[in-house]
């Protein structure tokens, strides 16, 4: 500080006289800058001002054939949906069935066959007498369902007064 009161004072104020020429001429410049930025931001507010005024003539001009074109998309949208629904529906209640109708006839098929069995043909016999039902839901005389807790199934036991039944040889 003491190097700077030694100097000449003249000389003193004319660097702080050029740093604040060079400072105002950088602000000035920044000024201009911000100017043209305000300007080009002002221009482009104008034309999208213009083209905010300009669609919606075009809008209010055109609304009905757009109310008439969305509502015609939106019939063809929902008759496609519709008809490509009913079509995978179709074809895939189709598949199912078919499947089920082929597993039935198998059942019916294999049921069919075993009838012709020995085993069949004894069971057939049974339910002709009315005991392939009675042994079945153990409705014999002189035995009883008991539900087994282990198992968690109801098995037929005889009692005391159990009876026996015909046998074939």
């Amino acid at each position: 500080m003491s190097d700077m009161l030694e100097e000449d004072p003249f000389e003193l104020f004319r660097r702080v006289e050029k740093s604040i020429t060079r400072a105002t001429g950088s602000m000035e410049r920044l000024a201009s800058e911000q100017d043209n930025r305000c300007q080009t931001i002002s221009d482009a507010a104008e034309k999208a001002s213009r083209l905010a005024v300009e669609a919606s003539d075009v809008f209010s001009a055109g609304k009905r054939s757009l109310m008439i074109w969305t509502g015609l998309c939106a019939a063809i949208l929902v008759s496609g949906g519709w008809l490509s629904g009913y079509w995978l529906g179709h074809s895939d209640g189709w598949s199912v069935g078919n499947a089920i109708g082929h597993e039935q006839a198998l059942t019916e098929n294999a049921a069919s066959a075993w009838g012709n069995t020995p085993s069949g043909q004894l069971a057939h016999q049974m339910d002709k007498t009315g005991l392939l039902q009675a042994l079945a839901y153990c409705h014999l005389p002189g035995y009883e369902a008991k539900y087994e807790e282990k198992e968690k199934r109801t098995f037929c036991y005889p009692t005391q007064n159990a009876s026996g039944w015909l046998v074939q040889r």
